[in-house]
């Protein structure tokens, strides 16, 4: 077997390219080297005719790639306190955030952590007692691995592998909204939203000032962070002179405003205290800040309805992605105070995931399992969720591609040498430091599963940086597909002289591939079989969603004769099942 030494060339140099953004120096027994350096010199001259010589040399090389790309020290986030030392933790402590740098790339994942919150003095001495890692950041770690969308790895992460990463502990107890120090409340400081304001600024002198888009996500409290913030954090970008697109992700942080199940109940800790009473305590407390767009709508005098998504999510501006359990665990929990063991409960879980799944219906871009689950980005199975045999990950992936910045907004004549038949290679500078062409026409949004950052990884341009050769093969191919469409129309369309209407129908038809709503129905809870398995408490072990209220003390007998079933036929099948029984049943009665 023979080998073309220009074809052996090209695929050693696309190997290396991949990789080069990652390589640190190794030891010699990790990279084979004698001096202990990242080199390996690929001598062409010997492999000609010499296929097992080529393989052996490959093989070493991948190596050696293998090791630098997966280095441990890249995947771990470094913690960076933030300089202005004003701005603290609920104890003062100096706040911060984790960080990890991808040479090259764009692209950003700002990302904050969620945990509840405290609104008056017992709450915040119990959350102290609990959780005093959420309001100090003395017990913070020097570096921190990412996992689910975090993480550094492209098979757990398909989707911000690439991405410069930013993970902000949350340390304010209150939603990231709060603006009190310490001398004005008497006790703790609340700086949520004074934190993020410093995060984002010093960001700005290490890259984030050039992104081309950047993903504000956050999961639970964090979440609503996210939707209490995004809108001014993309003012504070453009107002810096930054021209990023800013989008929201959303994990679970979508509450709704209901009345709590046990009327009466004691009222010092935010899991067990009625969310309306909760927030209007806490925003006094922690002169919290919200959007002016809602706090229009509302009154300054009711600011704490803008923290539930369903009402502040009307008023925003920016772009957002909401994912969120039906179920929602920590939504039950706050309505119910307990698990889920009583007939009671089973009926509020039912109209819980209804009242969810309504809430949602003026949401451009939402992904909701019927599951009773809490958060989910950080998992690192978090690609297994699907809706409708779409995968979450998948749907993610496809809505950032749909809302990718746009072109630059050039004339066709400003636009004339993009899409000129010459094959001289375009000055970059001509058109800023985001292009990099050779011929035919831009770059437009592709499928979900391909490879979408052009410039993660320092190595974007690379994969649409085509020869001439090459462009003119894909122009025959697109030609022939035409033909045998018999569509006379879509052919001019390729081969006439106006490439500029051809790529803008093209990305088009290829964004209307997007499902960008994908709601279960919300017929019972963990009927979705993609959903999370529970945990035994007591065993740690998987188990099925019926199996875990048994557990807790569920009467079966009672919800059987509730839905009209035989409580000994169900007790006898498995729980997956008995599940099914239970959602077709409660769809006939609905």
């Amino acid at each position: 077997m023979m080998f073309s030494r220009h074809f052996i060339l090209i695929l050693l140099l696309n190997l290396i390219f991949v990789t080069s953004a990652r390589q640190v120096d190794l030891p010699a027994e990790e990279t084979g080297t004698p001096d202990g350096s990242n080199e390996y010199v690929l001598d062409l001259n010997k492999l000609d005719g010499d296929p097992d010589n080529l393989m052996a040399q490959i093989k070493h090389l991948a190596s050696a790639l293998h090791t630098c790309g997966f280095s441990g020290d890249m995947q771990q986030m470094r913690l960076v306190e933030l300089a202005n030392r004003s701005v603290t933790c609920n104890d003062g402590s100096p706040a911060g955030y984790y960080f990890r740098q991808s040479q090259g790339s764009r692209k950003w994942l700002i990302f904050l952590e969620g945990g509840w919150h405290c609104f008056d003095r017992d709450s915040c001495h119990n959350r102290w007692l609990s959780s005093s890692r959420l309001m100090s950041s003395r017990t913070w770690l020097q570096t921190k691995t990412g996992t689910g969308i975090l993480s550094p790895d492209p098979e757990e992460n398909p989707v911000f592998w690439k991405s410069n990463v930013v993970y902000v502990p949350y340390c304010s107890s209150d939603v990231w909204s709060g603006t009190a120090s310490a001398s004005e409340t008497g006790g703790y400081a609340f700086m949520g939203s004074l934190i993020l304001n410093e995060v984002f600024r010093e960001l700005l002198g290490v890259g984030l000032m050039d992104a081309r888009q950047v993903v504000f996500a956050g999961s639970s409290a964090g979440g609503t962070g996210v939707l209490l913030n995004l809108d001014r954090m993309a003012a504070l970008l453009a107002e810096a002179g930054s021209t990023a697109q800013i989008l929201g992700l959303i994990d679970s942080g979508w509450f709704l405003d209901q009345e709590h199940q046990t009327p009466g109940a004691e009222c010092n800790d935010a899991l067990y205290c009625d969310p309306a009473l909760a927030l209007q305590l806490g925003t006094e407390l922690w002169r919290s800040v919200a959007p002016t767009s809602c706090t229009d709508m509302y009154g300054e005098e009711q600011m704490w309805k803008c923290f539930f998504g369903f009402r502040i999510h009307e008023t925003l501006q920016t772009p957002v992605f909401i994912f969120q359990w039906l179920y929602d665990e920590a939504q039950l929990t706050v309505g119910m105070s307990e698990p889920p063991i009583q007939i009671e409960h089973w009926n509020f879980m039912q109209k819980t995931g209804r009242d969810m799944r309504a809430s949602l219906r003026n949401a451009s871009a939402v992904f909701a399992p019927a599951c009773y689950a809490h958060m989910v980005l950080t998992k690192s199975d978090w690609t297994n969720i699907q809706v409708r045999n779409v995968g979450l990950h998948k749907a993610l992936k496809c809505w950032l591609k749909r809302n990718e910045p746009e072109l630059p907004d050039l004339t066709r004549e400003e636009w004339g040498p993009l899409f000129s038949s010459s094959r001289e290679t375009i000055n970059p500078e001509e058109f800023g430091s985001g292009w990099l062409v050779t011929t035919a026409s831009p770059p437009t949004t592709v499928g979900d599963d391909e490879d979408d950052d052009e410039d993660s990884g320092g190595g974007g341009w690379w994969a649409w940086k085509r020869s001439a050769a090459t462009t003119e093969r894909r122009v025959k191919k697109n030609k022939r597909r035409n033909s045998r469409r018999n569509s006379p129309a879509l052919d001019r369309e390729m081969q006439g002289d106006d490439p500029w209407a051809a790529a803008k129908r093209s990305t088009t038809r290829t964004k209307k591939k997007c499902q960008q709503r994908l709601l279960d129905h919300a017929t019972c809870p963990h009927c979705n079989p993609h959903c999370p398995k529970m945990t035994n408490p007591f065993t740690g072990e998987d188990m099925e969603f019926l199996s875990f209220m048994r557990l807790f003390g569920l009467d079966l007998s009672v919800l059987a004769e509730q839905m009209g079933l035989d409580e000994r036929a169900l007790s006898m099948v498995e729980p997956a099942v008995a599940m099914k029984i239970l959602a077709e049943r409660a769809r006939t009665r609905d």
